[in-house]
């Protein structure tokens, strides 16, 4: 059965692993707490049933080809070196995890609303990254 599970630490530092040169193609070196990256993260794989998140840095590696053009725009926007600063609505996407986040987005956003929720995560950040992305909320 493909049941979300607790998110297991090697999950955590193969997604971490698989996100950072992803987020490097398009922006900058992240001044976000690197904290902030694990808690989104968590809920982020916690869309995900342990067979989904074992294949999880091949589907990141294929959303971000398939939507180069957008993300691109979407960091030089918002990103770390736009006129956007850090902190706010769009501080998201001064993180690594921005990517995964996008990529939820993309393909189960109610899953991700519903993590999002129980983690207790900002939801102005979510929303900035809807935003962006522009995709309705």
């Amino acid at each position: 059965p493909d049941v979300p599970s607790p998110v297991r630490r090697a999950e955590m530092e193969r997604a971490k692993v698989a996100i950072t040169p992803l987020y490097l193609s398009f922006a900058d070196v992240s001044e976000l707490d690197p904290e902030v990256t694990e808690q989104v993260l968590g809920a982020v794989l916690r869309t995900m049933s342990p067979r989904q998140r074992a294949g999880y840095p091949g589907r990141l590696t294929r959303f971000t080809s398939a939507h180069h053009a957008h993300l691109e725009r979407l960091y030089a926007q918002y990103g770390p070196g736009s006129p956007i600063a850090i902190h706010g609505r769009y501080s998201l996407v001064h993180s690594p995890a921005s990517v995964a986040v996008l990529e939820r987005l993309a393909e189960t956003p109610s899953a991700l609303h519903e993590e999002w929720d129980a983690a207790e995560l900002p939801p102005a950040w979510l929303d900035g990254l809807t935003t962006a992305w522009g995709t309705p909320a």
